[in-house]
């Protein structure tokens, strides 16, 4: 908690009078200048569909935007987006830079709340919420907070009652979280949000007179458009799926990969550059969850393609690649194409054999772009047939994302995706089976 700031609010449209001004000192502030404050302030809107809405049945409060106040308040200069980043966030995400930008000021008169809801994001690098409570004298108004399945309370009115006065109260939290407000029994609640947003590096100016244009793909901010574009299409994926993204930069794996090393997916996310890295910014601004994961491609088993959530490395063997992945947590991939499938050219062997591996989880994939081989990490073993040889384990990398049915797209409840692959049983692959003799 903070030391409080002084409230000023300016009248507009401005005169060419002497400027009036009125000033609330919120920390002792009396019942009749938090009634003028209240006054001086619009109904609250929310965002519901895409659209900004006035409802009262579901939230009564007042609101005022930032050209209309001013506050001698800065929330990073005071050190308070250091400790709000502090609690946050973890490991590494805690040393990036994160900018505040005030949003509003609103208050909460007697019977005000706000019911159930999330923060429209706005912007695809906002990722959560800050909100500061002013030492307003008031009950109830509480914040309740949810997610997973788990719910927390932030009574602001006891924590700030329980303190020295010329204190404030705050609370942080992601833009995924559910959160209400619930009825203001007595008094004003008087609030200031800000939204956070991921602070990109530095940027320097060009000399004057040079125009400098970056490609679209790279800036996780237009990413974010053309993916919220084609979310809000209802035809597109209308009972949600999982999208794939061959990787668009090369990235310095080792020649040969061993358990000595790290994880090549864990690696990747800190080398992730460019396109691919705007593209892993954007999905995650959009509250859905980008995974890498490494893929194996049979050319024995055609068209059995293995997704692995690890690298794995195996060592002797006289088993095939196939069934040591699958015995090893891989899941199948069933490639979907929007538009016509890629030629590939056939291997020595082609079609599904009765008597090969099968995968009994599989995830259907809606590919936008193809892996590209020059991602591809191996590993080496020693196989036994006639005699021993030496042998390599390839993978290719994408990333995926499972995606929500039109209308909520951040629900993946009931996608049959990485989260939650579709167990397949021997019935369905027997069905599989009789169409492909027929074609």
């Amino acid at each position: 908690m903070r030391s409080t700031p002084r409230f000023t609010r300016y009248p507009t449209p401005f005169t060419h009078d002497t400027l009036l001004r009125r000033y609330i000192n919120l920390s002792t502030s009396s019942i009749e200048s938090l009634d003028a404050l209240e006054s001086a302030c619009e109904a609250a809107t929310f965002g519901r569909n895409q659209e900004t809405v006035l409802d009262e049945s579901y939230r009564k409060a007042g609101k005022m935007d930032t050209d209309k106040f001013s506050l001698p308040f800065d929330a990073e200069k005071s050190g308070l987006i250091d400790v709000v980043k502090t609690g946050l966030l973890i490991g590494k995400e805690e040393r990036k830079d994160v900018r505040a930008e005030l949003y509003k000021l609103n208050v909460y008169g007697k019977d005000a709340f706000f019911k159930p809801h999330k923060d429209t994001p706005r912007g695809t690098d906002m990722f959560g919420s800050l909100v500061v409570v002013f030492p307003t004298p008031h009950e109830g108004g509480a914040l309740i907070l949810r997610h997973e399945g788990k719910e927390w309370t932030f009574d602001a009115a006891q924590v700030l009652a329980s303190s020295p006065s010329k204190r404030i109260a705050y609370v942080a939290f992601f833009s995924d979280v559910e959160h209400e407000v619930i009825r203001v029994l007595s008094g004003h609640r008087v609030t200031i949000t800000y939204n956070m947003y991921w602070a990109g590096p530095p940027r320097v100016a060009p000399p004057p007179g040079l125009s400098v244009l970056h490609p679209l793909h790279e800036s996780p901010s237009e990413v974010g458009s053309i993916l919220s574009a084609l979310f809000a299409d209802p035809a597109f994926l209308p009972d949600g799926g999982t999208l794939g993204f061959g990787l668009r930069h090369a990235y310095p794996f080792p020649s040969v990969w061993d358990e000595s090393m790290e994880d090549p997916l864990v690696t990747l996310q800190r080398w992730l550059k460019g396109g691919d890295a705007a593209l892993f910014q954007a999905i995650k601004a959009l509250s859905l969850e980008p995974l890498l994961r490494l893929l194996f491609q049979s050319y024995d088993y055609r068209p059995l393609v293995i997704m692995m959530d690890h690298m794995i490395e195996l060592g002797h063997t006289d088993t095939c690649e196939e069934y040591l992945l699958l015995e090893q947590g891989g899941v199948g991939l069933v490639a979907k194409h929007f538009g016509p499938p890629p030629k590939v050219r056939d291997p020595w062997y082609s079609g599904r054999d009765k008597h090969g591996p099968r995968a009994t989880e599989t995830v259907d994939v809606h590919w936008i772009n193809e892996c590209e081989k020059w991602n591809r990490v191996r590993s080496e073993y020693v196989a036994y047939g006639n005699e021993a040889s030496t042998e390599y384990l390839y993978m290719n990398i994408a990333l995926l994302v499972d995606v929500g049915p039109a209308g909520n797209r951040t629900d993946i409840s009931a996608v049959h995706g990485v989260h939650s692959p579709r167990i397949v049983d021997e019935d369905e692959e027997d069905e599989e089976d009789d169409e492909e003799e027929e074609d």
